[in-house]
Formats: C-alpha cells, sequence, structure tokens
C-alpha cells in the first residue's frame, strides 16, 4: 500500500508542501539575420514549455539598431500565448520574428517575458548579440 501511495504522489512534481510545481519554459533570443526569401532583417525568439503549458506566456520581442553609443528600437511586436500554444515538440521551439527591410547598421533582439503558471511568474530580459549589416554576404554579390 505504502509504495502504491509513493508511486502515485510521484505523478505531479511538488515542492515543500505547496502543491504542484509550476510549468518550466526556455525562452531563447537569435541575433539579427537576413530572412531566407526576402529581403529583410529578422530578429526571433524562440521558447517552449513543459506540459501542461504555461497558464500565460507573454512576450515583448524587439529589434534595436545603434544609434552612436545608444541603441534605438526600429520594430517591435508583443504577444501572449497560453497553454498548448507555449509546447514544443522534443528538441524543437516555437518562435516569433520580427523584421525591418534590409539596412545598414548594427542591429540587435531584446526579449523581455514572463510567464504565470500555477500561481507562480517568472520574468527576464534577454538580449542577443550584435549584428553588423546583415543583410550583406560574407562572400560578396555573387
Amino acid at each position: 500500500m505504502l509504495v502504491l501511495a509513493a508511486l502515485l504522489t510521484g505523478c505531479e512534481p511538488t515542492h515543500a508542501g505547496e502543491g504542484p510545481k509550476p510549468v518550466d519554459c526556455t525562452v531563447v533570443v537569435d541575433g539579427p539575420e537576413k530572412a531566407d526569401t526576402t529581403q529583410r532583417i529578422e530578429g526571433r525568439v524562440r521558447f517552449r514549455c513543459g506540459k501542461p503549458g504555461a497558464e500565460k506566456l507573454t512576450v515583448k520581442i524587439r529589434m534595436e539598431q545603434k544609434s552612436g553609443s545608444k541603441w534605438k528600437v526600429v520594430t517591435s511586436k508583443s504577444f501572449t500565448v497560453k497553454g498548448k500554444q507555449t509546447i514544443a515538440a522534443e528538441l524543437k521551439y516555437q518562435n516569433r520574428t520580427v523584421s525591418i527591410g534590409c539596412k545598414d547598421g548594427t542591429f540587435r533582439t531584446v526579449v523581455d517575458w514572463s510567464r504565470t503558471s500555477r500561481g507562480n511568474t517568472e520574468s527576464d530580459n534577454l538580449i542577443s548579440g550584435s549584428m553588423s549589416n546583415p543583410c550583406k554576404s560574407l562572400f560578396g554579390d555573387r
């Protein structure tokens, strides 16, 4: 009987008598790069959460361009996903992008995110590395 009780309690992770453990989410920011099929620069955020998904995952993604010693926002987008929309297959991610037309300059992607799960909120700010002139080929025009 004790073995059965121990097996059943292992089905849902808990911590210190507080009930089910919050769902973990992974959020990754990718630096700006030239889009594969268009003359655009894209910044991307990738994310995935454990099952059954986050109650709410809110993400604000923005692309910034360096202007002197400061960074200025050139485009941004916010979105909120819930439950199954936050889950991805093993070793895969959901993703969202922002983009602008190709132009010279130094760019970076910045993401502010917040996850709510089982009464717990977690948030962070992520900044990609910078990329100079993402639309220009390293090998010159061919």
